[in-house]
């Protein structure tokens, strides 16, 4: 009767072990917020999944560690507690009523202009999804779209990154994406490309070897001035 009552014991020990390890390993659902009314000079990060995708939270994690690890490069880089400004929710989403593949085509010279396509449309199709509430004097954009398509920002408003970085960004080994996402921001921020190669240098040939690249001092002079860099605790 005792070895009885102790193998119920044990079993029921288990069962009781297997579910709470269960638990833990459960993922939270994800709860993300909609920022309504943008902080004054912050950098507003968007998701945009199209229509023939499906919304994935493991790239919405990298797209989120992404910018909170720009901030503290940033900050890191500026050397006087200066970075720029994230929404509290850091990344929101939007779902585009267009295709993957028309992110990256000529869609006329309305929407694509004349040329680097992809970046053209990412900003056409921003604003369409935003409307009234896009606003690039008050705010910057990082956007990441599940698209294919090649890697072009145009300096200033908005930073266009695709589907390859976005994957690599859901890796185990993010820092290479994390580089690329630096670099158009820099775009972003109204930092051009160096005139001279530096391969140390973010903003110039440097941007892989991220967190181990620099930003030079001229750029650190014309952030310091940007409204968009304030002192971050």
């Amino acid at each position: 009767m005792m070895q009885t009552f102790l193998s119920f014991t044990l079993f029921t020990v288990l069962i009781v072990l297997i579910f709470a390890g269960c638990s833990k390993n459960k993922k939270e659902p994800l709860v993300i917020t909609p920022t309504v009314n943008p902080l004054p000079y912050s950098v507003l990060v968007y998701y945009i999944t199209p229509a023939d995708k499906t919304f994935n939270a493991d790239y919405y994690s990298g797209i989120k560690s992404c910018a909170l690890g720009l901030q503290n490069w940033y900050k890191g880089q500026m050397g006087n507690g200066k970075t720029f400004l994230l929404n509290p929710v850091v990344v929101d989403t939007l779902t585009s009523t267009h295709n993957s593949a028309w992110f990256g085509a000529n869609n006329g010279p309305d929407i694509s202009g004349s040329g680097i396509y992809a970046y053209r449309n990412t900003l056409y199709e921003t604003k369409q999804l935003l409307g009234s509430n896009f606003n690039i004097t008050n705010n910057l954009y990082l956007v990441f779209v599940s698209s294919d398509f090649p890697d072009e920002t145009l300096p200033r408003g908005l930073a266009a990154e695709g589907l390859s970085r976005i994957t690599e960004l859901a890796s185990s080994n993010p820092n290479q994406a994390m580089g690329d996402a630096g670099h158009a921001l820099g775009h972003a921020f109204g930092l051009p490309d160096v005139d001279i190669i530096n391969p140390n240098a973010i903003m110039s040939t440097g941007y892989p070897q991220y967190p181990n690249c620099v930003l030079q001092q001229p750029e650190k002079d014309s952030l310091n001035a940007s409204p968009f860099f304030t002192v971050q605790q």
